[in-house]
């Protein structure tokens, strides 16, 4: 008979409760098993461990020893199964990721610090590209999955994609800006103001402006927008605080169609993913529905 980690720790059980009788019930198991198993560790390594005093019992001078080498190896065994279930219910182990720059400005904030709660033990590590970089680093293996708008890539035959959601873009200027509070903007004014966003062409090609801020981090594009006469087309939910409070305002441009921006997971064909990552998506989900 090899001994166990489960053998270890009747053992430990035992000298912890100082009766057979008591360590049965705690480890739901009859007496007369408990004992048969005892017996045949010390028959097989030739030495009691434990001396039977009445109705209870005490570790030998052995014994007493091989308790110490034994309570490590089951506490041990013990975090070992709760990180299991932890990573089992998403919220412990390794997770990396990718998103691009508009969702990472939008949510990443939230969406990472929903990982961290009490007791949780998780490493995330979020990488924010475009997308054909997160494609790149999905088929290297350096991320798991990854987040990303339409139109940002075609789908390649050996991903699997799902849409989980959208967002609402939206056109804004700062608070004073020429065409702040405007209802009958053309087009074609809009070439008279810089235009900024994180694409080369957003909201269609026919967006006309002689100079253009293309930046992927929407914190300095938001910021940019706020100190200059900039057009910029982002997430409504982005800038969602600061048109409450009137820093910026929305424009309807005649002819600029904003329709919602779907928003997909990437991760690679046939490639089962991790508890973590499961959780991940559930979270990217609500947020998308507005949870």
């Amino acid at each position: 008979m090899d001994i166990s980690l489960g053998k270890l720790r009747q053992l430990v059980t035992i000298a912890r409760c100082g009766s057979f009788s008591r360590a049965a019930a705690e480890l739901n198991i009859s007496q007369p098993a408990l004992s048969r198993s005892v017996h045949m560790i010390e028959a097989r390594y030739g030495f009691p461990i434990f001396n039977r005093l009445g109705h209870g019992v005490e570790p030998t001078s052995a014994g007493a020893q091989v308790i110490a080498l034994a309570e490590p190896l089951v506490q041990g065994l013990h975090v070992f199964d709760s990180n299991l279930k932890l990573m089992g219910s998403g919220r412990a182990g390794q997770l990396a990721i990718g998103v691009t720059p508009l969702l990472a400005s939008q949510l990443l904030a939230r969406f990472a610090g929903a990982f961290f709660d009490r007791g949780s033990a998780v490493q995330l590590r979020a990488m924010i590209r475009p997308g054909e970089q997160l494609l790149s680093a999905l088929r290297n293996d350096e991320i798991e999955l990854f987040f990303y708008p339409e139109p940002h890539l075609p789908a390649p035959e050996e991903i699997e994609i799902e849409r989980l959601g959208a967002v609402d873009p939206v056109c804004v200027v700062r608070s004073g800006h020429p065409l702040a509070g405007r209802r009958d903007i053309a087009m074609a004014e809009l070439i008279e103001f810089p235009l900024a966003s994180s694409v080369e062409a957003p909201g269609g090609s026919t967006v006309p402006s002689r100079s253009h801020l293309i930046c992927d981090n929407y914190h300095v594009l938001r910021d940019a927008v706020l100190l200059s006469d900039l057009v910029c087309i982002c997430s409504r939910d982005f800038v969602a605080a600061m048109l409450a409070e009137g820093a910026l305002c929305e424009i309807s441009v005649s002819g600029l169609s904003l329709p919602p921006t779907g928003i997909y997971m990437a991760k690679l064909k046939g490639r089962m993913i991790s508890p973590l990552a499961l959780a991940a998506k559930r979270r990217m989900r609500a947020y998308l529905d507005g949870e």
